[in-house]
C-alpha cells in the first residue's frame, strides 16, 4: 500500500507540473518591432516582426480573447474578451501569465490614458466604463453609457461611442465624471476627433436591412451634425494621423483616404472582410477577418505591398515599436 501510495503521489506531481506549465507560452525577444494579431476563430495570437514582415511566434490560448493593451512597458500584455471573466496580464520576455483582474464578463475595447498610469474599459454587461490603474486596481465606474464600445481618449476627455444607445458620452478624465451627451446615429462604431475643427467623426455598421454608408461628423463641443462623408459600405474604423484620415470599411473590404473637407483621395480593396486597422511609421497595416493575414499598405499612396497569414479571424492588432 506505501509503494502504491508513493506511486500515485509521483503522478499527481507530474501532472500539475505539466497543467503548470501548460500555461506557459514561447517567449518573445524584447528587441524587435511586433505586430501582434488578437485571432478569435482560433483564440490564438500571432507576432509578426514588423521589420521582416513575418511571423515568429504564436501564441495558443485557452480564452476568447478578442483584444488587448500594450502597457508602457513593452511587455506586459493585457488580454479580455466579452466572455472572459479576467483581464489576463501576460509578459511577453518569459511567456507566463502574471496576474488576473477580476472583472466579471463583458469587457470589449480598452485603452491607455495618456500621461497617466491609467487604462478605461467598455464593459457591456454593466453597461459602463471602468478605470484601473496598472496595478489592477479599480478606481472609478462611469454608468450611464448606453451600450460603450468605442473608447476615444484626449489629453482631457474620453469620447465613449455607444453601440445601440445612439448616444455619445464625455467623461473628464480627471474627475472621471460626465461632462455632456449628445444623440449619434445608431450602431455607430470607429471614431476619430479632429482637435482643431472640434469635430469627431463617427462610422457605423448599420442595424437590419439598413446598412451604413457614411461617416458622421459631429461637432464635438454641441454635438451638432455637420456633415456626412461617403464611404461605403460599413465604415466601421477610422485612423487619423499626419499623413491623412483614413477608413476602413468591411462589407466593400475597402480602404479610403479622405482629405479633411471630405473628398476620398484614394481607395484600394484590400483583405477579406476586414475589421481592424492601425499604423507604424509610414505604412497602414489592415487585418484580414476572413483572409486570415495582415496587409502593409503604404500611406501616401495606398499601395498593398506585403502580405502576412496569421492565426483564424484577426480582430485587433497591438503594435509594440521599438526604438
Amino acid at each position: 500500500m506505501k509503494v502504491k501510495h508513493v506511486w500515485l503521489t509521483t503522478i499527481w506531481a507530474l501532472l500539475w507540473i505539466v497543467s503548470g506549465c501548460s500555461n506557459d507560452q514561447p517567449i518573445i525577444p524584447d528587441n524587435k518591432s511586433l505586430a501582434i494579431t488578437v485571432n478569435i476563430k482560433d483564440m490564438s495570437l500571432s507576432f509578426v516582426d514588423l521589420e521582416e514582415a513575418k511571423v515568429i511566434e504564436t501564441w495558443t490560448m485557452n480564452k476568447p480573447y478578442t483584444g488587448g493593451v500594450l502597457l508602457p512597458d513593452n511587455d506586459s500584455l493585457l488580454l479580455y474578451g466579452k466572455q472572459v471573466e479576467t483581464v489576463d496580464i501576460y509578459s511577453l520576455r518569459t511567456g507566463k501569465r502574471v496576474t488576473s483582474w477580476e472583472t466579471g464578463k463583458g469587457i470589449v475595447e480598452g485603452v491607455l490614458l495618456p500621461g497617466s498610469e491609467e487604462i478605461a474599459f467598455s464593459d457591456q454587461e454593466r453597461q459602463s466604463v471602468r478605470f484601473f490603474l496598472f496595478d489592477g486596481k479599480e478606481i472609478k465606474e462611469v454608468v450611464k453609457t448606453g451600450n460603450p464600445l468605442a473608447l476615444i481618449p484626449n489629453h482631457s476627455q474620453l469620447f465613449v461611442v455607444s453601440y445601440n444607445s445612439k448616444k455619445l458620452t464625455k467623461v473628464d478624465l480627471e474627475s472621471k465624471e460626465i461632462t455632456s451627451q449628445f444623440s449619434i446615429h445608431s450602431a455607430a462604431t470607429g471614431a476619430i476627433i479632429q482637435e482643431d475643427k472640434n469635430e469627431i467623426w463617427i462610422g457605423g455598421h448599420g442595424l437590419g436591412s439598413e446598412i451604413e454608408s457614411y461617416i458622421h461628423v459631429y461637432d464635438s463641443e454641441s454635438g451638432e451634425l455637420k456633415r456626412k462623408i461617403s464611404a461605403p459600405i460599413m465604415p466601421i474604423n477610422l485612423l487619423h494621423n499626419n499623413d491623412g484620415t483614413f477608413a476602413l470599411s468591411h462589407g466593400s473590404n475597402s480602404l479610403y483616404k479622405i482629405s479633411d473637407e471630405g473628398v476620398i483621395q484614394e481607395k484600394i480593396t484590400v483583405g477579406a472582410n476586414p475589421f481592424e486597422m492601425t499604423d507604424y511609421k509610414d505604412q497602414l497595416i489592415v487585418a484580414g477577418y476572413d483572409s486570415n493575414d495582415i496587409h502593409f499598405v503604404t500611406k501616401k499612396d495606398l499601395s498593398i505591398g506585403k502580405t502576412v497569414k496569421v492565426g483564424k479571424g484577426p480582430f485587433q492588432i497591438i503594435i509594440r515599436e521599438i526604438d
